[in-house]
């Protein structure tokens, strides 16, 4: 009887966490009133980290390619300043909340087979 209620209790902390995920998985419910913002729709984790993956790849190509990168219109900007934006934007983007969700979700799962 106890080890079900261990496991009730360990769905319910997990369906909390779950509830209160927010970022580009998550909840609509974050919100910040400070800034403007920019959205765009994944199908799941593995298309988000290959969105990541090619914007991480397009930084690496601009870096180390010969070749100028830069379009015509944007003369005065320099590689690094638009590789630097790229980056910022791969850092908005991750999704530490995921990924704070899924190690708490481990916790409480091996929680429950040790015992």
């Amino acid at each position: 009887m106890k080890s079900k209620r261990k496991r009730l209790r360990t769905l319910e902390d997990i369906q909390q966490l779950r509830n209160n995920l927010s970022g580009l998985l998550g909840n609509k419910k974050s919100g910040d009133a400070k800034g403007n913002y920019v959205s765009f729709e994944v199908r799941d984790n593995n298309h988000l980290l290959a969105q990541i993956i090619s914007l991480l790849e397009v930084c690496v190509f601009a870096l180390d390619g010969e070749g100028m990168m830069m379009s015509p219109a944007n003369r005065n900007a320099s590689k690094e300043d638009s590789v630097t934006q790229v980056l910022e934007l791969v850092l908005s983007i991750l999704p530490d909340s995921q990924m704070y969700f899924m190690d708490k979700l481990d916790e409480r799962l091996l929680e429950l087979e040790d015992k």
